[in-house]
């Protein structure tokens, strides 16, 4: 309990969290990782000659994906202090990649959740990051419970 003696230290909460890598739900299988979309690296010569294409790899601004596990250590540090997930700062706790540009101390980070009454308690969540190098938003778009392969955890499949 925090007191004015002994403050609350949410860092250990989110700490408190399974790590995901260990349930199926790490980097390796395409979890806890930012990815930037708009690099010319990931797409065709034919892809690249398209005009749109060509627009979205040379906009002013980044966009990066990533997917976590919903009641995981990573979603938990991603979701609450995103500011240090994008930046690189979480390897530590399981978070790789980073979004480009971010900036090292600190910058503004704007989230919308896109189906805010959905639940995020057991199932996956996706983010998509805009960034200009100062300020980023993300939009988070929650999983259904439509997946018979994706259990959540904690029913002991996983």
């Amino acid at each position: 309990m925090a007191t004015k003696e002994t403050p609350f230290n949410e860092d250990d909460l989110y700490d408190a969290f399974p790590d995901g890598a260990s349930r199926g739900y790490g980097q390796a299988e395409g979890f806890n990782a930012y990815t930037t979309l708009n690099d010319a690296s990931l797409f065709t010569a034919e892809a690249l000659e398209n005009p749109v294409v060509q627009a979205f790899i040379n906009a002013p601004f980044g966009v990066s994906f990533a997917q976590f596990k919903s009641s995981t250590r990573e979603s938990e540090w991603a979701l609450h202090k995103p500011h240090l997930a994008m930046a690189g700062k979480l390897a530590d706790k399981g978070i790789g990649g980073r979004v480009d540009r971010f900036p090292e101390d600190h910058a503004d980070v704007g989230t919308y959740v896109i189906n805010h009454d959905r639940t995020m308690a057991r199932w996956k969540w996706f983010s998509l990051v805009i960034e200009d190098g100062a300020m980023a938003g993300q939009m988070i778009y929650k999983q259904e419970d439509t997946s018979k392969e994706d259990p959540p955890l904690g029913d002991g499949s996983a």
